[in-house]
């Protein structure tokens, strides 16, 4: 206040001076006294302080205020309002590549969110012997509850050599695919372990089928399923792979009931427990359309299965029954070379090959960085 007044003060001695010099020097320019002067940049460096300060505390008030509002707007806008169902979007995810991707299983997954997005990321596996080696990762991204899917393929591609012949259908002339696999197979050393599609002479049920695989080492890692477009779609094309098959990985359903809890099942059998597990999981994605129908588009883009809906091969499934044409196996290779034999399996294709790991005693004596 004191300050306020002595400028004030100042101000009017000033005035009444330079009207004084005015008149001693009419028809000259005016000259300041020099600590007239001095003390006019000293007021004009106190208020240009003043304003910087005034200038400083507001953009700080600014970012406190938008980080505030960062903060609360990610939690009301996103975490409550418009947060994905975790567990829903996760199932769903998982079931729709095990069902579309032969061999290939959702597993670990890690999530983020942002403004007003949320990022599910899940690792992509494939079993070889007894090893899961990882091909990818896919993402889940929301926003708001918007939601579009993406594949990221390690190195930028997947390679996809299971097909399958479907019962009954035509091979084309000249073709070698009933002995090109088991040629391959009986090239590779003993050593080895192997994935291998091979197609059945007729569908089969679950019963079956392990009936029929339980008499070898080998661990079945997926199951081609008719559901009622194959028989056609086999007319067109002489064998099925990627993008034309349906089916599920028997190891990545959760057998609880109702869904509730993680249960396993004996290693082959309980036919009826693995069709009703099966079909529980269709309805599942029946019942979110919204979702489901989202990433089938943006993972089955076949044109000849675009306009194939879940309705209508769980329809079909319902009327006829569950039956199997063709398995994804994994095992030693000299163990799946002995499946020529049976006179049921038929087209055989070999995928990834890689050292024995059918056996491994437990891992020791391994360095971890903490």
């Amino acid at each position: 206040m004191s300050n306020e007044h002595d400028d004030e003060e100042w101000d009017r001695n000033l005035i009444a001076r330079l009207k004084e010099t005015d008149k001693r020097n009419q028809g000259s320019p005016t000259l300041l006294p020099e600590d007239v002067q001095t003390r006019i940049l000293k007021k004009g460096k106190r208020k240009n302080r003043v304003f910087i300060v005034l200038v400083s505390l507001s953009t700080l008030f600014l970012v406190v205020l938008l980080l505030i509002s960062y903060i609360y707007s990610n939690s009301l806008f996103v975490t409550r309002w418009f947060q994905p169902n975790t567990q829903a979007a996760l199932r769903i995810t998982s079931d729709v590549i095990q069902f579309t991707k032969p061999g290939v299983t959702a597993s670990s997954f890690s999530g983020k969110n942002s403004f007003i997005s949320w990022t599910y990321t899940f690792e992509l596996n494939e079993l070889v012997g007894r090893e899961q080696q990882r091909v990818g990762t896919f993402q889940d991204n929301f926003i708001f509850s918007k939601l579009t899917g993406k594949f990221n393929w390690k190195d930028g591609q997947h390679r996809t050599p299971f097909n399958f012949h479907y019962p009954g259908g035509t091979y084309p002339e000249g073709s070698d695919i009933n002995s090109i696999g088991w040629n391959i197979l009986q090239k590779l050393p003993e050593g080895t372990v192997a994935q291998l599609a091979i197609s059945l002479a007729r569908p089969m049920t679950h019963d079956d089928y392990y009936k029929l695989i339980k008499k070898y080492d080998v661990t079945t890692v997926w199951l081609a399923i008719d559901t009622g477009i194959e028989k056609e779609l086999a007319t067109r094309n002489p064998v099925l792979g990627n993008g034309l098959v349906f089916g599920y990985a028997p190891d990545a359903l959760n057998y609880g009931e109702n869904g509730s809890g993680s249960f396993t099942i004996e290693v082959n059998g309980e036919g009826e427990r693995r069709a009703q597990t099966f079909m529980n999981e269709l309805q599942y994605l029946i019942e979110h359309p919204k979702w489901t129908n989202t990433l089938l588009s943006s993972i089955q883009v076949e044109p000849q299965v675009r306009g194939v809906t879940l309705e209508q091969r769980y329809s079909y499934l319902e009327k006829n029954g569950i039956k199997i044409y063709g398995a994804v196996l994994t095992g030693p290779t000299k163990e799946l070379l002995k499946l020529q034999e049976e006179k049921e399996m038929n087209s055989p294709f070999v995928g990834t090959i890689d050292w024995w790991n059918w056996d491994q005693q437990n891992a020791s004596g391994i360095e971890y960085s903490y």
